[in-house]
């Protein structure tokens, strides 16, 4: 064991290559490619064309770098089912945390008051000044609770506040500071389907909470009234501006017209208009009767001269005529003298005394008659003169009268005409801000319409009973926290284990196709297991190894199942056994079939065969010698019967070429020369099948230099054994490389926990023959007989109770591949036996 190769290590310590930690495969997850590593990046890096291997269809390696890993319900069970006295643990911890913070926190009663909050919306959209200075708040209460939540938590409705508390509790002693740290841990929250906002604000002291919650919403009225003001003072501006502005305008008008009205006295001047009216008129009037009787004045003259010329003539007067009266008294006079004298001069001459007597009297009276008269002329004209005089006067005063009127009439009509315009411009002016005045109330409306309404709903009470703390919540809490911080510890103890558990590691973690299952056989020799299936071919194991070489003949797998590299990534997984069984099963079913031992430094095959060799007929002593000679003088025509290392088995169509321990070979050149490229020329040329046993994948580059060669490989998969980092590197580098992994094969299962390995495993029962069906072409089958001799419920020499007679039992895994055996009595004792993990050998 001195010369061993230090990559295989001790069999129950894991190979050495992996070192003493995970650094061999880098210090964390991204070693590997980060969170999402190359060969986990779609399922078609490693079926090529024939798409996605496995199952599962979520992110392939979507667990790297998790410390938990994947969480499934089966493992969830499974961990806590191994792992419950830790979970117990940390609830116990939990109650007693949970217990001792229920009775260090403090008492909190809470008080709660509503306010309302009502939207007034304008119809129709608003536009210009008012739509600039109405803020959009939202359409509905929610949008606008969140948009106003900011300013009711502001400052300002700090201050207000405390404002209104210490108003409303003038004798409180509770300080500023306190009230905002109780301010601080309060609540708005907006009442589902309403209008009603409710405050929330918790305090030890139960007076303190109501008193800040009923301030708080009276805050927020007043706070919600006054920004309102400002904002419809704001939306009216530019139209209150232009009121304000033709308001002046009017002012100025009507100053000025009273100014002007002051200036002109039109009043006085239409006063003195009337007067002087009056004065024109009575003047008018006193000329018209001065002018009156200056003519009766001239016309009497007249009359008098013309009867001083002939009295004759005389004839009435009117009583206004001067001296009328004495006038009538002589002309009288006058006339009975004329009368006595005709009437004498009718009896009597001219001649005659008495004729000539009243003749005499006759002139005299005449002549009083005249002067009468002449004194009545006299007084006429002088009466005239005065009248004429008086006529004079008369006429110059009414001719300034006349031109004062007009002088006043026109001062009146350019004052009017003035006071005239300015009472327009006046109007115009009043009716202009009248009609702003109307707009800016108007508008003043609109901006109220787009208001919130804040209004408080009802105060808040003194709370009575505590809100916390409470024992229900304290205590689920620090259960259901501990329970989660129990499950998560245990989740990361497993996952930092490193170790397939299920299939579901397998095909959710690695994104791997399950090819087939093992079962466990209870045999304590490696070679028996190796040949097991040759030895009893209707056993479970036997009838599994079928399923998988009927899966590798199918349409699908077929062109990649000519060459087939069984590896593994550390020694103890059953690689050797796998691939004798495999190469047992396919010469079973009539095919030439070639097992190679390509396991150079720890060759296995010979002693599983049974095989005696010498260096001569040693396939690893054969390619040194063969490779050396290549590299000689006549390596160019050096040629190598590699037939001669075919060593023929018990099974008819089965050869094997073994190797003898690797004293003096390098396989390292071995596999580095082309020795290995005309090797598997020739064995393509004369085999149906070729089955490798491949080393362990390690940081030799063995395997990467087989797995090139090979059409598809199988990797091995122990669970509770095999670890998920090395068998990612192993992925990752071989998928790198170009090769082709068809899928794995989970090996030493116990066929009665196979549910408990994998939800996805169960046994069907079915009458002689077991169907079923993989994916798309893949597919496992399956039938036998015992022997008549063969009783249900007999027991085996393997001590595993046989399956009831005329039934078959079937295994069935997320990859379509079936177990099948029918009427089996040995399905217990399959697979390669546990025992053998002690061997020396390690595999």
């Amino acid at each position: 064991m001195a010369n061993k190769p230090l990559y295989y290590g001790d069999s129950k310590g894991g190979p050495m290559y992996y070192g003493a930690s995970k650094v061999a495969y880098g210090s964390s997850p991204r070693a590997y490619g980060g969170k999402n590593p190359i060969y986990y990046s779609s399922g078609r890096q490693y079926g090529g064309a024939y798409g996605q291997y496995g199952g599962y269809s979520g992110t392939p390696g979507s667990d790297d770098g998790s410390v938990i890993g994947t969480i499934t319900i089966t493992r969830i069970l499974r961990v806590v089912s191994q792992r419950w006295l830790s979970v117990f643990v940390f609830m116990l911890v939990g109650l007693i945390v949970s217990f001792a913070i229920y009775r260090i926190s403090p008492t909190i009663y809470q008080a709660t008051s509503d306010f309302s909050m009502d939207i007034r919306r304008a119809v129709g959209r608003q536009t210009g000044t008012l739509a600039d200075a109405m803020p959009d708040l939202g359409n509905n209460y929610a949008e606008i609770f969140n948009t106003r939540l900011p300013e009711w938590r502001s400052d300002r409705i700090v201050q207000k506040i405390l404002h209104a508390y210490r108003k409303d509790n003038p004798k409180a002693t509770a300080t500023d500071d306190m009230i905002q740290s109780t301010l601080s841990g309060s609540e708005l929250e907006l009442q589902r389907n309403s209008r009603l906002i409710t405050i929330t604000v918790r305090s030890t002291d139960p007076a303190l909470a109501a008193a800040l919650a009923n301030a708080y919403a009276d805050a927020i009225e007043d706070f919600t009234d006054e920004e309102n003001k400002v904002r419809c003072d704001k939306a009216v501006s530019q139209i209150h501006q232009n009121v304000e502005k033709k308001r002046r305008e009017v002012e100025r008008i009507e100053k000025h017209l009273l100014d002007s009205r002051t200036l002109n006295k039109v009043d006085n001047l239409r006063a003195m208009r009337e007067t002087n009216q009056q004065a024109l008129q009575k003047t008018t009037a006193d000329v018209l009767a001065l002018e009156r009787e200056e003519s009766q004045l001239i016309e009497w003259e007249k009359m008098l001269g013309e009867v001083q010329k002939n009295p004759e003539t005389f004839g009435a007067l009117e009583s206004s005529v001067p001296r009328a009266q004495e006038i009538l008294s002589e002309y009288q006079a006058f006339l009975k003298a004329r009368m006595d004298y005709e009437n004498l001069l009718v009896n009597f001459t001219e001649e005659h005394p008495e004729v000539k007597i009243k003749a005499a009297e006759l002139e005299a009276a005449k002549r009083r008659f005249l002067d009468a008269t002449e004194r009545a002329s006299s007084t006429g004209r002088s009466m005239l003169q005065v009248t004429r005089n008086q006529l004079r006067s008369l006429r110059s005063k009414q001719q300034e009268l006349s031109n004062d009127l007009a002088s006043l009439e026109q001062r009146i009509v350019m004052a009017e005409s003035e006071l005239k315009s300015l009472e327009d411009e006046s109007g115009v002016a009043r009716r202009v801000l009248e009609g702003l005045i109307f707009d800016e109330n108007k508008a003043r409306l609109d901006a109220e319409n787009n208001n919130e309404i804040i209004r408080v709903a009802r105060r808040a009470t003194v709370p009575t009973k505590p809100v916390a703390p409470n024992p229900i919540i304290i205590f689920g809490a620090g259960i259901v926290l501990s329970l989660v911080a129990g499950f998560v510890f245990v989740l990361i103890l497993d996952n930092l284990e490193d170790t397939i558990i299920n299939l579901s590691d397998i095909e959710g973690r690695l994104a791997l196709k399950v090819l087939a299952v093992l079962p466990h056989v209870r045999l304590r020799q490696r070679e028996q297991v190796a040949k097991f299936a040759a030895e009893d071919k209707y056993s479970q194991f036997s009838e599994t190894v079928a399923g998988l070489r009927n899966l590798l003949d199918s349409p699908r797998y077929e062109a990649m199942s000519h060459c087939l590299l069984v590896i593994s990534t550390q020694p103890g997984e059953g690689k050797t056994i796998t691939s004798t069984s495999i190469a047992i099963s396919y010469a079973q079913a009539g095919r030439k079939v070639l097992h190679v031992d390509f396991d150079l430094r720890r060759p296995r095959l010979a002693r599983v065969w049974g095989l005696k060799l010498d260096e001569a007929h040693s396939f690893s002593h054969a390619l040194q010698r063969y490779a050396e000679a290549k590299g000689g003088q006549d390596g160019g025509t050096a040629k190598f019967d590699f037939a001669s290392l075919v060593n023929k088995s018990e099974l008819p169509g089965l050869d094997v070429i073994a190797s003898l321990p690797p004293e003096g070979v390098a396989p390292s050149s071995i596999f580095g020369s082309v020795v290995v490229s005309e090797f598997f020329e020739w064995a393509r040329e004369n085999y149906d099948r070729i089955v490798i046993d491949a080393p362990p994948f390690g940081i030799v580059g063995d395997v990467v230099s087989l797995a090139m060669a090979a059409d598809g490989i199988l990797m091995m998969c122990r669970p509770d054994r095999t670890h998920f980092r090395p068998i990612q590197y192993c992925v990752r580098t071989l998928t790198e490389a170009g090769a082709n992994i068809l899928g794995v094969i989970v090996n030493d299962i116990e066929m009665a926990n196979v549910s408990a390995f994998s939800p996805s495993m169960h046994h069907n029962y079915g009458y002689k023959y077991g169907y079923k069906y993989g994916y798309k072409y893949g597919y496992g089958y399956g039938y036998g007989y015992r022997p008549a001799a063969s009783k249900k419920g007999k027991k085996t020499d393997g001590g595993a109770a046989a399956a009831p007679e005329g039934e078959s039992a079937t295994v069935a895994t997320k990859s379509g591949v079936t177990l099948v055996h029918p009427d089996d009595e040995d399905g217990g004792e399959i697979a390669e036996s546990r025992e053998a993990e002690d061997m020396s050998d390690g595999e």
